[in-house]
């Protein structure tokens, strides 16, 4: 009885910690192409939204946060391109 005790309790600590480490990386980027775009993003603040041609991500507001797609099966990413900048305020 011990054995079968010890056999579940194993279970569910290697259990604990692969969802732990799942959670941990559904936040970060999964491919290189993903993380370029998110360092595009963090760097260019002026730029609401922008593309590789496999993840598309847009922001609401100059400086904001913003959200990006997943990249598509197979893609192959390009040069990133901002395709809409934030309006200069007028003078």
């Amino acid at each position: 009885m011990r054995h079968v005790a010890f056999i579940c309790g194993t279970s569910l600590l290697l259990s604990a910690i692969v969802l732990a480490q799942a959670q941990g990386l559904a936040d970060a980027p999964t491919s290189a192409s993903e993380a370029a775009v998110h360092s595009y993003g963090r760097d260019a603040k002026d730029c609401l939204a922008w593309t590789d041609g496999c993840v598309n991500c847009i922001r609401q507001q100059s400086g904001a946060d913003f959200n990006c797609s997943n990249i598509g099966i197979a893609c192959q990413p390009k040069a990133i391109a901002c395709t809409n900048h934030a309006a200069e305020p007028a003078k």
